[in-house]
């Protein structure tokens, strides 16, 4: 039975949290509070709610009045949860300006922004300006004419919301889509402090691969590339990719010639550098940790991170920018940023779109079989799709597949497609076992154009950026949410493009719940395919 109460003061609060057999386990799917004071204030019923919803299985707060439902109460299906989630936000977003918190501590509350905050003064809250009014009082303007030659004008809801706040200095993290242009955002950010003058280090940006490393370099030249001959004088802006994979001779010499501008770098190879002392960090402006909740939940890297944010570096003369499309407990993320002193403490937690993990122009579909049919079953599924390109995603081999002498999953599909395929595809492999040279040359090939297939592990589901990409086909189902958010983030990457791109999970009988859980977890609906 459900009982309603009236909550203290005038806010609007919008979550959900779930625990029922019939979400396969359970789903904590949390909207970010939303607060709407009548003076712009932030109502202290936040924290109490907080710890009352462990109690609870469903809370909404809908225009001051409260619902709450039980836990042996279960909801009809998972889509009235979607379609419930949404509505709530778009009637919370109706009814005014409204302001995210994350009350972390009597003493520390840093701002949480969801999509369309405007209370705070930094945030652009014209719908109409282009990427050239927001930063055009702070980026160079042979970056910004770079910028529109590659045909980005709009901005994106991310760099609407971001921009603003970068270029006021406050630390950030950016929370959005996998596509949503954050790479862009803190590129801009970066372009707008370096004085290409100075002869020293003045942005860095850490990632996980050395494929997104590639990528993102490529981005940072681009922008620097100078075509107008009245700043062609000026001592050009160096990109310098500090990846792991390679001897770093050339990087060794270019570092005690001159030091570049900008450093684009994995962990590794940073960490190399600076315990030798190649690279100084005392002049930089800003540091950018991109991907970065991979890279505090891989034990490897952990110990590396930390020591860059806390011992190479002060926050106190840096900037810090952390990214990602998903974060999990975002909120406790940002209190260990300010306690652990990775940011200042009035660091900016921007979340675009909270409602809406994945972009809208995906359409997810499963199909059921036996394992032993997986291999026709994708066959089938290419001839009948058609895909421009395609990426399929294999799991790593299990280290008991590798004992009992099988052979790894990715080459199997490979001999598969190679021997049955009968698309003009070109068809790659790409996984972290083979060297950096056969992975570099897979990803060159790729963005030679042409159609393609490329068999991938979780390596290519980081933030690696193939807009020809029409479906992902997951040959074994992800190991949590957050990996099928990332492989599905592979398609739908062509900016404002309107085109529907597919994604499908091959999967077992028994994998149906798992499926849905992650359907729960990531608010998306699943349809089901027959053969």
């Amino acid at each position: 039975m459900l009982e309603w109460g009236l909550m203290v003061g005038v806010m609007t609060v919008v979550a959900v949290v779930v625990d029922s057999p019939e979400f396969g386990g359970g789903l904590a799917a949390e909207a970010d509070q939303v607060a709407v004071g009548r003076n712009g204030g932030v109502d202290d019923g936040v924290d109490s709610l907080e710890r009352w919803l462990p109690e609870v299985e469903m809370v909404c707060v809908y225009g001051g009045v409260c619902r709450k439902r039980h836990q042996h109460h279960q909801m009809q299906s998972r889509s009235q949860t979607v379609s419930l989630m949404r509505d709530l936000y778009d009637g919370a977003k109706s009814l005014g300006r409204r302001r995210s918190t994350a009350s972390l501590s009597s003493s520390v509350s840093p701002i949480t922004s969801s999509s369309t905050n405007q209370e705070h003064p930094n945030f652009a809250d014209d719908q109409h300006l282009t990427l050239r009014g927001i930063c055009q009082a702070h980026v160079p303007d042979h970056i910004l004419h770079r910028v529109e030659e590659v045909g980005y004008f709009t901005p994106t809801e991310i760099q609407r919301q971001a921009l603003p706040v970068l270029f006021s200095g406050r630390d950030c993290i950016l929370h959005a889509q996998t596509g949503s242009g954050k790479t862009l955002a803190y590129l801009l950010l970066v372009y707008s402090v370096i004085n290409t003058q100075r002869s020293a280090v003045q942005a860095l940006i850490v990632v996980p691969t050395r494929e997104l490393g590639m990528q993102v370099a490529k981005v940072a030249r681009m922008l620097a590339a100078k075509s107008d001959q009245s700043v062609l004088d000026n001592k050009p802006c160096t990109v310098m990719a500090l990846l792991d994979g390679g001897t770093l001779k050339r990087q060794k010499s270019w570092l005690k010639a001159e030091p570049p501008t900008i450093i684009v770098g994995t962990l590794g190879s940073l960490c190399q550098m600076l315990e030798k002392q190649m690279i100084k960090l005392e002049s930089m402006r800003v540091l950018v940790i991109d991907e970065v909740d991979f890279m505090f939940h891989s034990s490897n890297q952990v110990s590396s991170l930390r020591k860059l944010l806390i011992s190479y570096s002060s926050i106190s003369n840096r900037q810090t920018i952390f990214a990602s499309a998903s974060i999990p407990q975002h909120r406790r993320f940002l209190y260990d940023c300010i306690q652990q002193k990775w940011t200042k403490t009035d660091v900016v937690h921007i979340h675009a779109n909270p409602v809406q993990p994945m972009p809208a122009c995906l359409l997810h579909r499963f199909l059921i079989c036996s394992r032993s049919e997986r291999h026709s079953a994708l066959l089938s599924l290419l001839q009948s799709d058609a895909p421009q390109s395609a990426i399929i995603f294999v799991n790593e081999q299990s280290e008991k597949s590798k004992k009992a002498g099988n052979a790894p999953a990715t080459n199997v599909v490979i001999d598969v497609l190679k021997n049955s395929h009968e698309g003009s595809h070109e068809i790659l492999l790409l996984e972290e076992k083979i060297n950096f040279n056969s992975r570099a040359a897979s990803f060159s090939e790729l963005r030679q154009g042409g159609s393609y297939i490329l068999v991938a592990t979780d390596i290519a589901g980081r933030g690696v950026d193939l807009p020809d990409t029409t479906h992902i086909y997951n040959f074994d189902l992800p190991k949590d949410a957050v990996h099928y958010l990332h492989r599905a983030g592979r398609t739908g990457r062509k900016p404002f493009s309107e085109s529907k791109c597919v994604v499908t999970s091959i999967i077992t009988l028994e994998e149906r719940f798992v499926l849905q859980k992650y359907e729960n977890e990531l608010m998306f609906l699943c349809e089901e395919l027959f053969l």
